[in-house]
């Protein structure tokens, strides 16, 4: 099982858990940040076709509600309850195991050095992925489909430019920070003048 999803400013927290039914899979299988989106895409379609796969998903509004670390964990508790069967042991890519009753063994940088984590990898990537591309045609102005929802220069410019979306997490810093501007330059332009328009301030 792995995650994507936890740093970004916006959209949701996906989880995938996968049970492979074959030790090995005719594409190349890697933590998926560092794969091409071209190579994730062929590895998500296979993966389908020989594993069993669940999926959990946490939105922007439970995130901010919970945190982000409870939110992950949330979606993989979704992502366990929704394999066909249940797991003996979870390999989990992190420091943090699940809570009980999952037996659960937690692998630091596990999405590179467990096989069938990197899939888990790669399909919560590719999952999360299209779901920001689908954000980004109800708000485009935002760009979701380039930044994905990550704190790069871009995504930094319009949400200083256009305030947060439905799909923003508020309870992150540089959210919040945006909300405040927002908020203070709203302040500023409903402020009432302190130069009546009969007096030019001339003596």
């Amino acid at each position: 099982m792995d995650e994507a999803g936890c740093g970004p400013w916006a959209g949701p927290v996906v989880a995938a858990a996968v049970i492979l039914r074959t030790p090995s899979l005719p594409v190349r299988i890697d933590d998926s940040k560092r794969l091409t989106s071209a190579q994730r895409a062929r590895a998500f379609q296979v993966i389908l076709e020989h594993a069993e796969v669940g999926f959990g998903i946490v939105c922007a509004q439970e995130i901010d509600r919970e945190n982000i670390l409870r939110a992950a964990h949330a979606a993989m508790e979704q992502a366990v309850l929704e394999l066909p069967r249940t797991p003996d042991l979870i390999l989990v890519d992190g420091r943090f195991p699940l809570t009980p009753p999952h037996p659960c063994w937690p692998i630091v940088r596990g999405d590179q050095r467990s096989y069938v984590i990197g899939c888990a990898s790669i399909m919560a990537k590719v999952l999360r992925d299209g779901l920001m591309e689908f954000y980004h045609r109800l708000a485009p102005r935002y760009a979701f489909n380039r930044h994905k929802g990550y704190g790069t220069a871009l995504h930094s410019e319009r949400l200083r430019a256009l305030g947060p979306s439905l799909f923003h997490r508020r309870s992150f810093r540089p959210v919040a920070d945006a909300i405040l501007a927002e908020a203070g330059k709203m302040v500023s332009d409903t402020a009432p003048s302190n130069t009546h328009p009969a007096f030019d301030g001339a003596a």
